[in-house]
């Protein structure tokens, strides 16, 4: 897992860290938070088949900021139709520089684009197919990208896989995860998104006003028994040893999805202190505590004691 040091690890906790000795009762399982790649199609359109053969080029920009694009240039035969068309531009794009970005497929008249990452989302109307006759090549966004992120010391839940994942499909025995809804019961609460020493990547520079977070298709360790520090919602009363422990999965008096409170706000939480037999249960260790490296408050957090069997 990348390892980037990180200003806030010279203080002695931070929200997620887990302190559970070596040897402890400690467990933890492997997660990843999925994401939905960027989808485009280009549909060719006009006379069918082709009358006369034509030349197509299609102009695509990288996302390096540079500022220049790559392009696909192909010819369409004679009497090619549409769907030969597409199915050559297919071919012509997989053999190109723009295989980089996305993989090409065909059927029909109409060619599919799907990014190789999350972080790749070019919009569709800058994707410019040009013919030197009369047929168009239009493209459409189908699917727009998406990247959660987990931020560090709050609970998850389970996640489902997002299909296609054009690049590898999923992290390797990682389970998929995702932030808790106000659909939440107690039964799906997995655990905490733990800080494993410095086992996170970052974006540059470090604010040190905003929380840490996993960024989507990251690795990262979910604690399910053991203790480790919590994020306790700003609007919350003071927690104490002998404090409730409610887990916010919906916006109401508390907002922050996944941080812990002192009081119920009714639908919007769940007590995990006296939770049922089987399900996670957790204790507060010791007192909350105020996280201010650098002057500015990066929020509150608790040391909790969780245990939830696997």
């Amino acid at each position: 897992m990348p390892q980037i040091t990180t200003t806030r690890f010279m203080y002695r906790s931070a929200p997620g860290q887990i302190v559970t000795p070596i040897g402890g009762p400690r467990e933890t399982e492997s997660c990843y938070t999925p994401y939905v790649v960027q989808q485009l199609t280009i549909t060719i359109a006009g006379a069918d088949p082709f009358a006369a053969a034509a030349d197509l080029e299609i102009v695509v920009p990288l996302q390096d900021g540079s500022g220049t694009s790559v392009t696909v240039e192909l010819t369409i035969a004679n009497g090619q139709t549409l769907a030969q068309a597409a199915a050559s531009i297919a071919a012509a794009w997989n053999d190109s520089q723009a295989a980089s970005l996305y993989t090409a497929s065909a059927v029909g008249a109409v060619v599919t684009l799907i990014a190789r990452s999350h972080l790749i989302s070019v919009p569709a109307a800058q994707i410019v197919g040009t013919f030197s006759d009369a047929h168009t090549a239009t493209t459409a966004q189908t699917v727009a990208t998406s990247a959660p992120s987990l931020v560090m010391g709050r609970f998850y839940q389970r996640g489902t896989v997002a299909t296609p994942l054009a690049i590898g499909g999923t992290p390797r025995d990682c389970k998929p995860a995702a932030a808790l809804t106000s659909a939440t019961t107690i039964a799906q609460i997995r655990g905490m998104v733990g800080r494993e020493v410095n086992s996170t990547e970052l974006a540059w520079p470090n604010n040190f006003a905003t929380f840490d977070a996993y960024p989507a298709g990251q690795p990262w360790p979910g604690l399910l028994r053991g203790q480790g520090y919590v994020q306790v919602d700003p609007a919350s009363g003071t927690i104490t040893e002998s404090s409730e422990v409610h887990v916010v999965i919906a916006a109401g008096a508390y907002s922050l999805i996944g941080a812990v409170a002192s009081a119920a706000d009714g639908a919007n939480t769940i007590r995990i202190d006296n939770a049922p037999t089987g399900n996670i249960l957790a204790s507060v260790v010791s007192v909350e505590e105020d996280l201010r490296p650098f002057g500015p408050s990066l929020g509150r957090y608790v040391l909790l004691k969780l245990n939830r069997t696997n």
